[in-house]
């Protein structure tokens, strides 16, 4: 049994050496590492340079429900905008919001696209009634300033004609028109850079760290015991010439 024991204690410390001697070596070829995370960092500005940064701008609408001087009427309207959140991409919706926008650029099936694609939403809608937002966003995603704010307008104006249809009433309105936008990329060209050249960095450590320790190189006595050699003196490493 001690001599089991002894066995995982000298075990053990030959992996700590094994590891010691890795991270030495890796040291020693931090140049190369480096090198291959600059070849990270120009793959990232490569893909950036294919993918394309875009600057989206998206605009909000609210909408509410409220039918002053009576409590059941608003709830009829708070239920079906949530309810019927859904028929935003319906024909009828983009239809109406596309005659009110009037540019041959957003066509009814282009709104419609554009729903599917999630670049129109409505936010803080719930099917569920325990759960129903008393005011939902209408959110549209462009790459101009200015057809974001008419899509959101538009399309929150056809959404709720066509619900206070549904519920034949006009509880259903816009709170607030969209007037500003807010910016974002669709990419960030930092965090690309830093995820590419941080994958290289990560993957160049851990494979010359792998190669170094598996490598049947000694770079320490303490390496040179872990076989019981005879150690019976050591080579300095001299890189200037004319020293012996």
């Amino acid at each position: 049994m001690r001599l089991e024991v002894k066995e995982l204690e000298l075990a053990d410390y030959d992996l700590l050496e094994n590891i010691k001697a890795a991270f030495y070596r890796l040291w020693k070829l931090k140049s190369a590492v480096f090198v291959m995370t600059l070849i990270g960092l120009v793959l990232s500005f490569i893909f950036v340079s294919f993918v394309g940064v875009r600057t989206n701008y998206k605009a909000t609408s609210t909408i509410f429900s409220a039918a002053y001087g009576s409590i059941s009427e608003s709830n009829v309207g708070v239920s079906a905008m949530n309810t019927y959140s859904n028929l935003l991409n319906s024909n009828r919706v983009c239809e109406k919001a596309a005659a009110e926008l009037n540019n041959a650029l957003y066509t009814a099936d282009v709104l419609k696209t554009m729903v599917e694609e999630e670049d129109i939403i409505i936010s803080g809608a719930n099917a569920n009634s325990k759960y129903f937002g008393y005011k939902i966003d209408l959110v549209a995603i462009a790459e101009d300033p200015s057809d974001a704010v008419n899509i959101a307008n538009a399309m929150a104006n056809a959404f709720v004609v066509e619900i206070n249809d549904i519920v034949g009433g006009g509880t259903l309105q816009v709170l607030d028109e969209a007037r500003e936008v807010e910016e974002s990329k669709n990419i960030s060209v930092v965090l690309v850079a830093l995820i590419f050249s941080g994958v290289m960095f990560v993957f160049a450590s851990l494979l010359v760290f792998a190669k170094e320790f598996f490598s049947e190189k000694v770079y320490t006595i303490a390496q040179c015991e872990q076989n019981n050699d005879l150690v019976l003196g050591l080579i300095p490493n001299v890189k200037e010439k004319g020293i012996i």
